[in-house]
């Protein structure tokens, strides 16, 4: 039977297929293949009915076949339901706020799965309390999850235009095509590289970084399995992302040095920018950062410096270091023709991405108002003079490995 695209099933609420997608492969590589799933063991899953219904029915099917318990589903909340939420999804009554989370915990407590699938973004407003789920999986003790992501451009809001197309396509072959095996070996050699080493990140529009690479890695090579994720305490060691290509770590504190460009968005950077000020219109005029010993001393912009100024003083917290380093590493998630979003938030091979500021969700102590995304998909990165990207072009396992 032909299951059809990220939107509900058509046969249920006569809708057309925009076209086919396998999700039956897909539901069986995140049950069989990231999560290893085992018999008697109790899942819930986050959905959303009206976003992902045909993907949801077959994540459904797999689970009743590997034996496991589906013990609860969490829906999304639909257009009139987040009206009466606020923006972020949460509730607006913080003492109620409170108890639903604290009611969540109680619902995990229960289980041993989380399965987290796919968002509509093209909603103005959150679908889903992220922050609250986030805090949640963060304090579960002894369970895992796996959070399928289902990207589209959010320039055509349209999900069978041509553009949207090639994106599922791409997501698709991501998911079900890559070697496994593969990405494993090339995260644990980038560990053996990297790990206390210093690197340097250039890029042609000025950047010239250098920091210090600490010895905890976050390798999201497809194993989300009772097993591996046994040794794991946070929340992002404990949940795997599909699909998978994120290779992430935090610099030692203190070791940043150097300038950093803000990248003009001209070729794939995500809209998701995190938090803090608006940081476009600044970087649109031309922004950089200075770096002395792990800290930002210096902003500077072709634009409206005294806006900037005012703008950064008004942040508080721990704002000015190099929260996160991010390599992307998952060869099949190329640039769409005609896209300018990169896929999955560029976890496809050789873009980077670093992020400033707060590093809270990555195991990190750094707590800030400010948190925003950098991301290049031509810049270089080296360690100890040894090139891992090469102007946004990943260097072979074969040759990191000689």
């Amino acid at each position: 039977m032909a299951v059809f695209d990220p939107f509900p099933v058509p046969a249920h609420q006569g809708l057309a297929p925009t076209h086919v997608i396998d999700w039956e492969a897909i539901a069986s590589t995140l049950v069989r293949r990231i999560l290893a799933l085992q018999r008697g063991e109790r899942v819930i899953i986050s959905t959303d009915p009206y976003y992902g219904g045909a993907a949801l029915d077959a994540l459904r099917c797999e689970i009743q076949r590997a034996g496991a318990l589906e013990l609860a589903s969490i829906l999304h909340w639909s257009p009139t339901v987040s009206q009466l939420r606020l923006p972020n999804g949460r509730h607006p009554d913080r003492e109620l706020d409170q108890a639903e989370t604290a009611a969540m915990k109680q619902l995990f407590a229960c289980a041993d799965v989380f399965v987290l699938l796919m968002n509509d973004r093209r909603s103005p407003r959150r679908t889903v309390a992220n922050s609250q789920s986030d805090e949640v999986v963060n304090e579960w003790r002894g369970g895992r999850a796996v959070h399928l992501h289902w990207f589209q451009d959010p320039r055509f809001p349209d999900p069978s235009h041509p553009v949207n197309l090639l994106h599922d396509r791409v997501t698709e072959a991501a998911l079900i095509r890559l070697d496994y095996d593969w990405m494993r070996r090339l995260m644990e050699r980038m560990v053996q590289l990297i790990a206390g080493r210093e690197l340097r990140l250039t890029d042609g529009a000025g950047t010239d970084l250098r920091f210090r690479a600490g010895l905890q890695f976050h390798t999201n090579y497809g194993d989300a399995s009772r097993e591996r994720m046994a040794r794991f305490t946070s929340g992002r060691d404990r949940e795997e992302e599909a699909p998978v290509g994120s290779f992430r770590f935090i610099p030692e504190a203190g070791t940043a040095h150097g300038r950093l460009v803000f990248p003009r968005r001209k070729d794939g950077q995500s809209p998701a920018l995190g938090r803090g000020f608006d940081t476009q219109p600044f970087a649109d005029a031309g922004l950089a950062f200075e770096f002395r010993d792990g800290q930002v001393v210096a902003l500077q912009t072709e634009g409206d410096q005294q806006a900037l100024m005012q703008a950064w003083q008004a942040e508080t917290g721990d704002k000015g270091g190099l929260g996160e380093v991010i390599i992307g590493c998952n060869p099949l998630l190329t640039p769409v023709p005609g896209s300018t979003f990169l896929p999955h938030y560029g976890f496809g091979a050789g873009v980077l991405r670093l992020i400033l500021g707060d590093n809270t969700l990555s195991g990190g102590r750094a707590r800030s108002s400010f948190h925003r995304w950098l991301m290049w998909s031509d810049a270089s990165l080296e360690v100890e003079g040894r090139p891992l990207i090469d102007r946004g072009r990943q260097v072979p396992l074969e040759a990191l490995c000689s």
